[in-house]
């Protein structure tokens, strides 16, 4: 216990020196975000979160040497996001490119792990489904899948941050209770790197003056740290829990991406475009400040991450568990149609009563 005090500290203070060293650096070099078109904040705020969190997490599991090999695997690949990050942050990389790079650090993730999504559970209550090696290229659709799903929610103040936090607390408790101690360590380091950047995206301190973002850096590495423990916790010969549970985990992010990206289409749109039509953005545009937004949507992760954990444990059927992950899903798919309707009558409305106010 106390061995785990003293890393955790260790990893929330190395984060918090690392936030103090890089934003004057972020300042001068450039590596800021500048308000524009959809981007509404105050001044240029510097995108030093991830790259923060990746050194905190990266001089941890060196100093401490924990003894997994695959977390040297995960330093190799967490740093070649935050890399791919810093660089679209920098220049705007174009779709095609990052999604090729994220395919390149898939595959060493995969070879580092020596795991893929092999074995999907008895999903449909007629024996497990085995995959074999057509797991490994659906596995690699996993890893995008992931990291552009934290990526896309991370739209306010400390969304994409609260809720990789319930992810990461999640995968502890399971890989904790199922017997993956050695596992458990690295979700829980995470969550005390994201503390810090937290304390400053959320202006608990510097009030404005030390505001932060995560940056592409951060939300395409947490997106592959939920995935690597993942892939750990459900494919593993120690695995500590279903694959079906793992869509529980993600829930949030995952709905949301997978949504907007069908209305896109449907649209005759880009599915990687970016809008202002997210859940967090709904929240906004019907009068809910952004912590509101923010408090909403954690809770709703919160509720549906215990779903998942509850039904682990409880070892209700994968059939049922999926079947009732896309009811909530179709639920949550039609609940955004009538909202948007809902918030273009309010919009309307306005305008009508400004336009009577101001002839």
């Amino acid at each position: 216990m106390r061995e785990h005090f003293v890393l955790f500290s260790t990893t929330f203070v190395l984060t918090l020196i690392a936030i103090f060293i890089l934003i004057p650096v972020a300042n001068k070099i450039g590596l800021v975000d500048k308000p524009h078109g959809r981007k509404q904040h105050v001044g240029a705020i510097p995108l030093i979160g991830g790259i923060s969190i990746f050194t905190g997490v990266a001089a941890t599991l060196a100093i401490f040497g924990l003894p997994q090999d695959s977390h040297w695997y995960y330093l190799l690949c967490g740093g070649s996001i935050v890399l791919l990050g810093v660089f679209d942050d920098f220049l705007d990389l174009s779709v095609k490119l990052r999604l090729c790079a994220q395919l390149l650090i898939g595959a060493v993730m995969v070879y580092g792990l020596g795991l893929y999504l092999e074995d999907l559970g008895n999903l449909f209550g007629l024996g497990s489904v085995t995959l074999g090696y057509v797991g490994i290229p659906l596995t690699l659709i996993a890893v995008i899948a992931a990291i552009n799903a934290f990526n896309m929610i991370d739209g306010i103040d400390g969304l994409a941050g609260m809720l990789s936090g319930v992810s990461f607390v999640s995968l502890t408790l399971m890989m904790g209770i199922g017997g993956q101690l050695e596992h458990a360590v690295l979700p829980m380091v995470l969550v005390f790197a994201l503390i810090p950047y937290l304390l400053f995206n959320l202006d608990l301190i510097g009030k404005g003056k030390g505001k932060i973002f995560m940056g592409d850096a951060g939300s395409m590495l947490i997106g592959l740290s939920v995935i690597w423990l993942l892939i750990i916790g459900s494919q593993s010969d120690s695995a500590s829990f279903r694959p079906v549970t793992a869509l529980w985990v993600i829930a949030v992010p995952l709905m949301d991406m997978v949504a907007i990206m069908i209305r896109r289409i449907r649209k005759g749109q880009s599915p990687f475009m970016a809008d202002r039509e997210h859940l967090h953005h709904i929240f906004l545009r019907l009068g809910l400040t952004s912590r509101q937004a923010l408090v909403i949507i954690t809770s709703l992760s919160c509720m549906l991450a215990t779903i998942g954990i509850v039904g682990e444990y409880l070892m209700v059927p994968d059939l049922v568990m999926l079947v009732l992950f896309l009811l909530i899903f179709s639920l949550y798919s039609l609940s955004l149609q009538y909202i948007w309707r809902i918030t273009r009558f309010i919009k309307r409305y306005k305008a009508k009563q400004r336009a009577k106010n101001n002839p």
